[in-house]
């Protein structure tokens, strides 16, 4: 388990699988996945069982410190490419604890792990542009807008922008100095 103040991530168990179903298939989660099929029991547990299986996918719960089976979110890694030490994130928190600080908690853990503890130099993430909020943390977090996929994103009748934002290992550091 990996700690950050309050907070912590940690590997997906068994008994996380319903509460990662539901979350995935509640509605203001998956209208900002790209993904949107609804899972189902049996597909969560193959998913589960594969996971290890990608070398350059990871996928842990986020949960409290003080209680690991207190799930607040999940968070993702994917895309890793150690030669280039680079990766693409995402993360989703449990609506209840939305609006709490725990979205900007955790890519700041997940930032501080991955600059600090797994060597990567750049880290990405995308966001749709009907996602204003999302893309406001990020930039609070330290995330650039370095481009964009046009009309890259299907969603409540139209076509949206995929836009990637970036962070590199020195505009990191430099942020956690302000």
């Amino acid at each position: 388990m990996y700690t950050y103040g309050d907070i912590a991530f940690r590997v997906i168990e068994k008994y996380d699988l319903e509460i990662l179903r539901e979350l995935h298939n509640e509605q203001s989660t998956w209208e900002n996945l790209l993904n949107i099929d609804f899972i189902d029991e049996p597909d969560q547990e193959n998913w589960w069982k594969n996971l290890h299986r990608k070398k350059n996918d990871k996928r842990f719960v986020i949960c409290l410190e003080a209680d690991q089976y207190k799930i607040i979110g999940r968070l993702r890694i994917q895309n890793i490419n150690l030669q280039h030490n680079n990766c693409e994130v995402g993360l989703d928190i449990i609506p209840e604890y939305r609006s709490k600080g725990y979205g900007y908690k955790s890519y700041k853990m997940l930032l501080n792990f991955l600059f600090n503890h797994y060597n990567m130099n750049m880290v990405y993430l995308k966001v749709a542009d009907f996602n204003p909020n999302a893309k406001k943390l990020y930039e609070k977090i330290g995330f650039k807008e370095t481009g964009k996929f046009p009309d890259f994103f299907y969603r409540n009748g139209r076509h949206w922008d995929y836009i990637l934002m970036s962070i590199n290992k020195t505009q990191y550091l430099e942020k956690c100095n302000e």
